[in-house]
């Protein structure tokens, strides 16, 4: 999920929408916008997992047994994007695809998806076998962040694999007067999902925005920029699954606050 959009661009375009330039940040501060720009990745990963999708080497732990749930800054080399600065939380295994040696650089042989209960009954002690490298993966949809491997692993191994993650948070920005994240600063920090969720980002924070009780909040525009982030989700979830999940109500927003708002 490399992304290249800097968050001081995305809070920019918010605060312009917001016509909170002049200073950028009176109206509504910073912290409160990082806030909302999380939420907004998140509920974005929640209905299109795939813009939250990672594909690079991972650090394989010892035994059959491997997981995706908290993975090290250190234990995982992305094939496309930045190295991580911070854990991975995965969601979803989803595909393995070589071998990537003892430094997680060098490409060696293809690893193959294989039914577990197929192994299980021609090696009931797969599970005891070690190998210099992976031949084979189970997976199971009920324990959607573990995977096996065969042979297990003994020393220092890593596997190239596809996963989906939980969008790394966006770290809070400055005290007042000092944010981090003007459009002047110089902050390198990128959002966590890709490019292309601009629309529904910015969508989704202005209509927060405008649920917070002040003078400078407008009901309008929480209820124009929840519909256009609604219908962009439901339609884009329905081109990627072929099922609409009708959102009808902005994620993270109990139906209270959408009343109050309105």
């Amino acid at each position: 999920m490399a992304s290249t959009l800097l968050v001081k661009d995305v809070l920019w375009r918010v605060s312009v929408l917001l016509q909170d330039t002049v200073p950028q940040f009176q109206r509504w501060p910073e912290a409160e916008l990082i806030y909302w720009l999380n939420d907004a990745q998140d509920a974005i990963a929640k209905y299109l997992p795939s813009e939250c999708s990672m594909l690079g080497a991972l650090k394989l732990r010892a035994g059959t047994l491997q997981a995706v749930d908290t993975v090290a800054a250190v234990d995982f080399k992305p094939s496309i994007g930045p190295v991580p600065a911070v854990p991975i939380n995965g969601n979803r295994f989803v595909a393995p695809f070589r071998n990537m040696g003892a430094d997680g650089l060098t490409a060696g042989r293809a690893v193959r998806m294989v039914d577990r209960d197929i192994l299980d009954g021609q090696d009931p002690d797969w599970h005891t076998r070690t190998g210099a490298r992976i031949d084979s993966v189970m997976f199971d949809e009920t324990t959607p962040r573990v995977f096996w491997v065969s042979p297990g692993v003994t020393g220092v191994l890593w596997m190239q694999i596809a996963f989906l993650a939980q969008p790394t948070r966006i770290p809070a920005g400055g005290a007042p007067a000092a944010e981090v994240y003007k459009i002047e600063g110089t902050s390198p920090a990128t959002i966590s999902i890709s490019d292309t969720n601009l629309d529904e980002i910015v969508d989704y924070m202005i209509a927060r925005a405008n649920m917070k009780e002040t003078t400078y909040s407008d009901a309008n525009k929480v209820t124009i920029h929840t519909q256009r982030f609604l219908g962009s989700i439901n339609a884009r979830a329905m081109a990627a699954t072929g099922v609409n999940p009708n959102l009808r109500l902005l994620p993270g927003i109990t139906p209270e606050s959408h009343r109050a708002a309105a």
